[in-house]
């Protein structure tokens, strides 16, 4: 247990929480992901990383046309091997266009995970944070600058390493709004002033970034097996916080939650703090000095050893709801440690395969919030009732469930879920189910790994599509799913060009609405009373309009099956990239 320690003066201004997965067998070896099949592949072979002295990087045009960084051991040398915002302008490939950098501070503490080339408005759903996003503007043309902010705004909560806009192909010089934003929500934009090939970016960038990749694994393999081997081998608190400062090169402090410390160095002023716990309950928070972002996944390696031993040190505080939430959030996160766990896990909490039914997992959203004890406990309590065998708990404002159906009764024992919870909420805090998504069924419980992602992803795309629907299988969306990689492609954006260009431009001319008519309309079943019935129009607006549609599309022949699908098809993609709302008779 944690001793009585001085108050601490740190005030953590961010705290991650990081949750110890509840197989015990962590302890013998699995705390960290394995990397070994990573770092055995060499069918592909990235440049190199040679020994250099000192922590600079380079980018040696002259002789190698290789971006060279140095060797490293463990420690604080880790912060310093990711690639930044800084290191990828400085490649000839970027810097012959001549960059120009409108906002963002320090690019050299911006690391970059990825590189991606959109030209979409709505590119945020598809990004995880840590990309730099190369782009032409063209999705922003015509927006306003409520819109072009709205654009940088989501870019900016998910992360986005920097957005670089190559002038002179759509706009010849940024649009103010896009600048004003940028600097308004700390987004990195840096113009390019000289033609960029994109193809050329992505395929010098990509080596670079997986080879970055695969020695970060390389580094966490050896930080994972020297924690484990101070847990096997006894080491208490005190010595197990001074292997994290030693791993992790920084100050490090860990705090017990009244802010007191039990451990380490009494860190002031810190920025980042990572919550030390079980499921839901926190026991400790983490705080390591002089770190950045690109060095998470190590103090989170760290974090996850401390709560072993914590938990192991005090296992009664272990319930089976806090093993679900547990569970429940690493599938969420992807911070599992292998099928196995999953399997392990998921058996103590009674979910397993059985005949005659599939496994999947659900997302709940309510018009209550969720994060309130009595709102999360009227939906468990429903789930629990309808579903009996299951795992439910709220995570980031929204409940997770995992449980076994019947698949012929799927819909039906679903519908009737979401019933169960409406009455329950009714009965208690009030508020009803505004949403709820199912991922993919899968016949073992380690399918739940790609389950519970395809719910939330699910929830977010219908969200995004503004359905009327309550209820939403993955499958319902998997026109949107195929489309949504491919949504920027230049003959997908040909193709919708020929379906609906003169409805389009006739839109952006004029104001119109006629492609929300007609994908009413469609939507509607053909019905012209429906369909003007949820625009909220008269009937004579909408026959109006589908004369003035027809006469744009040179006919309308809504009967003929092949136009009727390229029609469909086009306004899908048309709605993904302006999130304009289904228009579902209700």
């Amino acid at each position: 247990m944690l001793a009585a320690a001085t108050p601490a003066s740190a005030r953590c201004r961010q705290v991650r929480r990081v949750c110890m997965p509840m197989s015990v067998s962590v302890l013998s070896g699995a705390v960290a992901p394995r990397v070994a099949a990573v770092s055995a592949s060499t069918a592909t072979q990235p440049p190199t990383c040679s020994g250099r002295q000192g922590s600079k990087r380079h980018f040696d045009a002259v002789t190698t046309g290789q971006f060279v960084m140095p060797e490293r051991d463990l420690g604080r040398h880790a912060v310093d091997m990711a690639i930044t915002v800084q290191d990828l302008l400085e490649l000839p490939v970027l810097s012959e266009a001549r960059p120009e950098v409108l906002s963002g501070g320090d690019l050299s503490r911006r690391p970059v995970r990825w590189v991606h080339t959109s030209e979409i408005y709505e590119i945020w759903p598809l990004l995880r944070g840590g990309e730099v996003l190369l782009t032409t503007g063209l999705g922003l043309v015509g927006a306003s600058p409520e819109a072009t902010a709205a654009y940088v705004r989501a870019l900016a909560r998910k992360e986005v390493a920097a957005l670089l806009l190559e002038l002179g192909r759509t706009f010849t010089r940024p649009p103010e709004a896009l600048v004003v934003a940028a600097v308004e929500h700390g987004l990195p934009l840096v113009v390019l002033h000289g033609v960029v090939p994109f193809v050329e970016v992505t395929e010098t960038v990509h080596p670079l970034l997986l080879d970055h990749q695969v020695e970060e694994l390389r580094v966490l393999e050896r930080a994972s097996a020297e924690m484990n081997r101070r847990l096997v081998g006894g080491d208490g608190l005190p010595d197990l916080v001074a292997a994290v400062a030693e791993l992790c090169g920084g100050l490090v402090g860990l705090y017990r939650m009244d802010g007191t410390l039990a451990a380490g160095s009494d860190v002031e002023d810190a920025d980042d703090a990572w919550e030390v716990g079980v499921g839901t309950g926190p026991w400790a928070r983490l705080v390591v000095t002089g770190v950045g972002s690109e060095h998470r996944r190590l103090v989170e390696l760290c974090s996850g050893s401390l709560a072993v031993f914590l938990a192991h040190s005090d296992a009664a505080t272990v319930t089976p709801s806090t093993a679900a939430a547990a569970l429940l959030r690493d599938l969420a996160s992807g911070r599992y440690v292998s099928g196995a766990d999953i399997a392990e896990r998921a058996s103590a909490l009674g979910l397993s395969a059985q005949p005659g039914k599939r496994l999947l997992a659900l997302v709940v959203r309510t018009t209550t919030l969720t994060s309130g004890r009595t709102g999360t406990d009227a939906v468990v309590h429903a789930a629990r009732r309808v579903l009996e065998t299951c795992a439910a708990a709220e995570v980031d404002g929204q409940v997770l469930i995992a449980a076994s159906l019947p698949f012929a009764e799927l819909r039906e024992r679903l519908s009737r879920l979401l019933d169960s919870i409406d009455a329950e909420l009714s009965a208690t805090v009030g508020g009803s189910v505004s949403l709820m998504t199912a991922g993919a069924t899968v016949d073992d419980v380690t399918g739940l790994a790609r389950s519970v992602p395809q719910a939330i992803e699910a929830a977010t795309l219908a969200t995004k599509l503004s359905l009327r629907s309550r209820l939403v299988l993955a499958s319902d969306l998997g026109v949107y799913d195929l489309l949504s990689g491919v949504v920027a492609d230049a003959e997908l954006e040909r193709f919708v060009d020929e379906q609906l260009g003169p409805l389009l431009g006739q839109d952006a001319r004029t104001g119109s609405e006629l492609v929300r008519t007609l994908d009413a309309y469609l939507e509607a079943g053909l019905s012209k009373t429906t369909a003007a019935a949820a625009l909220g129009i008269r009937r004579q607006t909408m026959y109006a309009r589908l004369e003035r549609i027809s006469r744009l599309l040179g006919g309308l022949a809504p009967d003929d099956r092949q136009r009727r699908t390229a029609l469909d098809l086009a306004l899908v993609t048309w709605r993904m990239r302006s999130s304009a709302p289904a228009h579902r008779p209700r």
